[in-house]
């Protein structure tokens, strides 16, 4: 989505592979990670509906191999390209539970810490809009993992993503959209949208 400022761009992305197949069985990944596509693509969608240019460039991105190593986002980072990217959204697994009683309100936020604003615009956004999520912030300097937020942050590029849980189902054949949280993953989405909408209008300076 070109902003007025073609040059620096916010990234949001998602893997939309998974396991494929094996022994017969058939890996369909609704909570890996055919939620975070659809967090995606239904955040891009929302800015487009709004009928304007935001002042930097979002990139939208559907990333494959991230189950092989991380490997679309980790070419993205490494290759040319022509924008100054100044912060991923990671979406992954964001609609589902950890195992346990009353979890459909709690997820957890992980980000580089040196951008406290990501924190503060999640919070904000989380009480006015009457969201209600019960929101665990984690912060660190460069957040790793195995997820496609890390090879941005392996370059000093900030970033922040979300993790509704860690269901049995992760990486089984049971991982079917029936059991998925909608509400959970629809605050999620509103979270990540209203962030990306402020992040791209303000001043970087």
């Amino acid at each position: 989505l070109e902003g007025k400022d073609t040059t620096n761009a916010i990234v949001i992305g998602g893997h939309y592979d998974h396991l494929g197949t094996k022994d017969g069985w058939i890996y369909n990944g609704a909570d890996d990670n055919a939620s975070g596509t659809v967090g995606v693509m239904t955040i891009a969608k929302a800015m487009i509906a709004t009928g304007e240019k935001p002042e930097k460039t979002i990139i939208f991105c559907a990333w494959t191999g991230e189950e092989k190593g991380l490997r679309g986002s980790r070419y993205f980072v490494d290759n040319h390209y022509d924008w100054n990217v100044l912060c991923n959204l990671n979406f992954d697994m964001i609609s589902r539970n950890n195992s346990g009683e009353d979890q459909d309100k709690k997820i957890t936020m992980n980000f580089t810490s040196t951008m406290p604003i990501l924190e503060d615009l999640v919070t904000k956004h989380n009480a006015d809009y009457g969201l209600d999520m019960e929101i665990t912030f984690r912060g660190s300097e460069q957040p790793g993992g195995g997820s496609d937020h890390a090879p941005f942050a392996a370059k000093g590029i900030p970033v922040f993503y979300f993790m509704a849980g860690f269901p049995p189902e992760y990486h089984q054949t049971g991982d079917h959209v029936e059991l998925v949280k909608w509400d959970k993953m629809l605050s999620i989405v509103k979270l990540g949208y209203l962030s990306i909408y402020e992040l791209a209008n303000k001043s970087w300076d």
